[in-house]
């Protein structure tokens, strides 16, 4: 990986954080905490990092996130006990002037940064993130060396914790180089949303269907891939579903360019097998985007089906102005209507309004919440043994049932979350989602 510095590696613990929370995570240092030997015992500071990219074309439901782990840090007033526990947030977007293009979300020598950073850190516990797959799968190897047990609040690739045919070669072993799982994620994984996906298909009358996806995850392209092995998981379900697949085309370059007509072969192809519904795996790029535009054009009265992670705000803004396709999109998602979450996480949103003065704070807030409030728990748990970081990986896989601000769920040992609830919807004119319906 590249080696360039970038001002925003630097730790960032206020920036974005109202006077109230600051002055609790002030007195938080993050002097050297040996992982070894009797002095593992003895510390008094933990350092959780964040990577996200807070920076990037979705910054604002990122930064929410690292202001969901901030706000549950200064519920806990910056302690578990004895130990002071700092909030280190890191930012791995990619830097407009050297990304390639078209621009990614993310880079991947800013991801292997952060994690080199967290890594180095003696008094590093935990690390929150990252958030996209392809992010996870340069972070998690390191981390998972140096036994910090990871979360996040994204990474759906299934690869970076079960074994499926559709994986990549060496996933999800390669992930641990360690052996001992240290990675968890609090969304269900893209085998659980491909089948409500179906399901919401089957619910909007879908009969014939036509899979796109991006390039398969390479050592050589980590930046696509992670994203498009759903298409093929949609592919299992459908028939089961009575859903025809009529065509399926895989290894699209979206990183190919964004001229016009530059995916019109694509759409001309797709266009002559008269699909109900397209559903594309692929990243939220601009590439991606143009491809979209190219579909609607060519079938005006199909559906189209966007994954979580290629409907992000900035891509479904960008259709807005594409001839009329935002209107065509579909989305399923995890994160659901803020009202959908228990009365723990309406609690947040009030208390979030009151220090932050968000009007209407976004769920994403509850993800960085829900990802802090484990990792405390799991310190609290772990006892006088919380800076061992073998020991605190155990207690977090250990928690049993949680009740978090998220709903009620379990880790498993691989890593996944019992939580299988995701939201249907459709996208307005002005690229905005509206609620269709709730799918279990």
């Amino acid at each position: 990986m590249r080696n360039r510095a970038s001002t925003a590696r630097r730790p960032a613990r206020t920036a974005w954080l109202p006077f109230a929370l600051a002055a609790v995570l002030a007195g938080c240092g993050t002097s050297g905490t040996l992982q070894g030997g009797n002095d593992a015992f003895t510390a008094t500071t933990l350092t959780v990092y964040s990577d996200l990219p807070t920076l990037g074309p979705d910054g604002a439901q990122m930064t929410a996130i690292v202001n969901g782990e901030a706000l549950a840090l200064y519920d806990h007033a910056g302690h578990v006990g004895r130990l002071h526990v700092s909030l280190a947030s890191l930012n791995d977007a990619a830097e407009p002037l050297v990304a390639a293009h078209p621009p990614l979300a993310t880079d991947e020598s800013q991801t292997g940064q952060s994690a080199h950073t967290a890594s180095s850190d003696l008094s590093t516990g935990a690390y929150i993130g990252d958030y996209s797959s392809a992010a996870t799968a340069i972070s998690l190897p390191l981390n998972n060396e140096n036994d910090i047990l990871q979360i996040s609040p994204g990474s759906p690739y299934i690869g970076l914790t079960d074994a499926n045919p559709v994986n990549a070669v060496g996933y999800p072993g390669r992930n641990y180089p360690y052996g001992a799982r240290t990675f968890a994620r609090l969304v269900p994984s893209d085998l659980a949303e491909a089948r409500a996906t179906v399901s919401y298909m089957r619910s909007q009358g879908v009969r014939t269907l036509y899979l796109l996806a991006d390039s398969d995850a390479s050592e050589s392209n980590l930046q696509v891939g992670f994203d498009s092995e759903i298409a093929q998981l949609v592919a299992q379900d459908a028939s089961a579903a009575g859903i025809t697949l009529v065509g399926r085309r895989s290894g699209i370059d979206t990183l190919a360019g964004t001229r016009p007509g530059a995916y019109a072969s694509v759409a001309t192809a797709v266009a002559a097998a008269h699909p109900d519904a397209v559903l594309l795996g692929g990243v939220p790029n601009a590439g991606a985007q143009a491809l979209w535009s190219e579909l609607h054009s060519r079938l005006p009265r199909a559906k189209l089906f966007a994954p979580s992670t290629l409907a992000t705000p900035s891509f479904l803004r960008a259709l807005a102005g594409a001839g009329g396709a935002a209107h065509a999109t579909f989305v399923t998602s995890p994160i659901l209507e803020p009202g959908q979450y228990p009365a723990s996480a309406q609690r947040v949103f009030a208390e979030y309004r009151r220090l932050i003065g968000a009007v209407a704070p976004t769920p994403y807030v509850l993800y960085g919440y829900e990802a802090m409030s484990d990792v405390l728990t799991a310190i609290q748990r772990a006892g006088g043994y919380a800076a061992h970081r073998p020991s605190l990986a155990k207690a977090f896989f250990s928690l049993g049932e949680i009740h978090g601000v998220i709903g009620n769920y379990t880790i498993n040992a691989n890593g996944d979350t019992s939580l299988q609830s995701f939201d249907g919807y459709r996208v307005d004119a002005a690229g905005a989602l509206v609620l269709v319906r709730r799918i279990s």
